[in-house]
């Protein structure tokens, strides 16, 4: 849409999406695509070759601005696949060890908040179930607000912004290995 390339010179996408190796015949999870800002640029440059989930929370309602998509623009997002994220037991999810690419933008914190989850941090389910989906040396894309390393580690909890430590130690835990 016109207002979400009048975003593109502060998010940078092509940039972004270049750095995290996206390619066109990718299979690629948007996490939490919210209002799809990425997902007009995922859906498009994956149709020819690729595949895209898109997987949220709560589930199947966490999608809805996707299925819109779909809805109004089937020719481009009609190929958008859907699961939950994070999942429970029963809930359609991506199969493990078939992504190339997983992609969070501005999520990680709402994870240490507990956001939708009654305030209970939940950020090492989400780096686990984001590492079983990835094929063996896929790329964990990571885009999110920084907290000053030297802030408090309860700020996370209440500020919508998270410590890049943090974010490292959550991945790392799960079996990830920083590259860039």
């Amino acid at each position: 849409t016109a207002a979400y390339v009048a975003r593109d010179k502060y998010r940078h996408p092509l940039e972004t999406l270049s750095f995290f190796g996206v390619g066109a015949d990718d299979t690629v999870v948007e996490i939490w695509p919210g209002g799809g800002w990425y997902t007009e640029i995922l859906a498009p440059l994956t149709k020819g070759g690729g595949t895209l989930y898109a997987a949220g929370f709560p589930w199947p309602g966490g999608v809805g601005n996707v299925q819109a998509l779909q809805g109004k623009d089937a020719a481009t997002y009609g190929h958008v696949k859907f699961a939950a994220f994070p999942r429970a037991e029963g809930e359609p999810k991506v199969p493990d060890g078939t992504a190339d690419v997983v992609l969070t933008f501005r999520n990680v914190h709402n994870w240490r908040m507990g956001y939708r989850r009654d305030g209970k941090d939940y950020s090492a389910e989400a780096f686990a179930q984001m590492f079983a989906m990835l094929k063996r040396g896929g790329t964990l894309g990571i885009e999110d607000h920084r907290l000053p390393e030297s802030a408090s580690d309860e700020r996370e909890k209440t500020s919508g912004y998270i410590k890049v430590s943090t974010v490292r130690r959550l991945a790392e835990a799960a079996g990830f290995r920083y590259v860039g």
